[in-house]
């Protein structure tokens, strides 16, 4: 079972020294860092998806203000399986603590047993499926987001008098994932209301695994057999600009006739919403996750701090801004700050963005 991401929502968008690069299969030390440095694997989906580079552009900067540890940065290539063999490998290899963005629920067997081997766990961005395969959860609350990018887009059609029914396409995340599941339960939340008194007619509700070109595939097929479609609620701004592709390709205005609804600041998709082609997105920045799970890890490790009680099931939510036309000029791309806000609990320092 998915664990329930509870926080407070954000109105403002806020948001060692010795750094390995590597990815899953590649050779390891098999013993400690010298000089009493304690190794942790920075375990991530990978560079595929562009959403996770600034991830590991956290962790190197980072780095650099914990020299008790040695962070070694592995690539799971968007596959679970690797990333089970890669949990595997941080364990066997002595490792001292994982951050591990999950590629999807099915990793949870093998944080667990890192855990019960000793070895602390952080998951940023995608939860696992049980508390006890984490001691730390750093992201948003996926919920709130779902609910938010959507909610906004039925009360704009409402306010511009769009004709009902609208006919309403849902482009899921990776199945599986915390991300998705959670994004679409807030979505539907938002959209049951409008179901049940007959405004909303959902017409297609598919996974396009959070990918640009399988989004604009899935929605190009769709639109050559129905063009009447009111609302596109992509669960990530890449499947909202392979949406925003598809409605170009088939004579389609996006921002007139058809509205497309987006999360993660991604920046084609903040020019989007500039150009009014894209209706909204949402901020809760990847950066901000990465960095303050380095904090985490340096709290379990150097001081064994955890998050207090008040931080429900070990969640540490990152805020969240809707993004419209209207603030879009104010958004940095993914949303990353200027300035990284310290970790909300324990031992922590706010620090300056370093530009890449």
């Amino acid at each position: 079972m998915n664990i329930e991401k509870k926080g407070v929502l954000g109105l403002a968008a806020i948001l060692a020294s010795t750094f390995i690069a590597g990815c899953g299969n590649s050779p390891t030390n098999t013993s400690q860092p010298a000089n009493n440095k304690s190794l942790v694997y920075f375990i991530f989906t990978g560079y595929a998806a562009p959403y996770f580079a600034p991830m590991a552009q956290a962790v190197q900067q980072a780095a650099k203000y914990y020299p008790n540890l040695t962070i070694k940065i592995v690539d799971a290539n968007g596959s679970a399986s690797q990333e089970i063999t890669d949990i595997k490998e941080a364990v066997a290899n002595n490792a001292k603590g994982i951050i591990l963005n999950p590629v999807n629920g099915s990793v949870t067997a093998a944080a667990q047993q890192a855990m019960k081997q000793g070895v602390p766990v952080v998951a940023i961005d995608r939860d696992v499926n049980s508390t006890t395969a984490r001691d730390v959860f750093i992201g948003d609350n996926d919920k709130e987001l779902g609910y938010l990018q959507t909610h906004y887009a039925l009360q704009y059609l409402t306010n511009h008098n769009i004709p009902t029914p609208w006919h309403v396409a849902i482009l899921q995340g990776t199945l599986g994932s915390s991300t998705a599941i959670d994004r679409l339960a807030g979505a539907m939340k938002a959209l049951q209301p409008y179901i049940t008194n007959g405004k909303v007619k959902i017409v297609l509700n598919q996974s396009a695994n959070f990918e640009t070109s399988t989004a604009q595939t899935i929605m190009s097929e769709f639109l050559a057999k129905d063009s009447n479609v009111q609302l596109v609620i992509a669960s990530n701004d890449a499947m909202a600009l392979g949406a925003l592709t598809a409605l170009k390709n088939a004579g389609i205005q996006a921002g007139k006739t058809t509205y497309v609804v987006g999360a993660d600041a991604q920046p084609q998709s903040l020019t989007a919403v500039a150009n009014g082609t894209q209706l909204d997105t949402v901020t809760h920045s990847p950066f901000v996750e990465a960095y303050w799970a380095v904090e985490a890890m340096d709290n379990i490790l150097q001081y064994h701090t955890l998050p207090p009680k008040n931080f429900d099931h070990g969640d540490v939510i990152i805020p969240m801004t809707l993004v419209t036309k209207a603030n879009v000029s104010k958004i940095a791309g993914w949303g990353t700050p200027q300035t990284v806000p310290p970790l909300p609990y324990g031992h922590a320092t706010s620090h300056a963005v370093a530009s890449s």
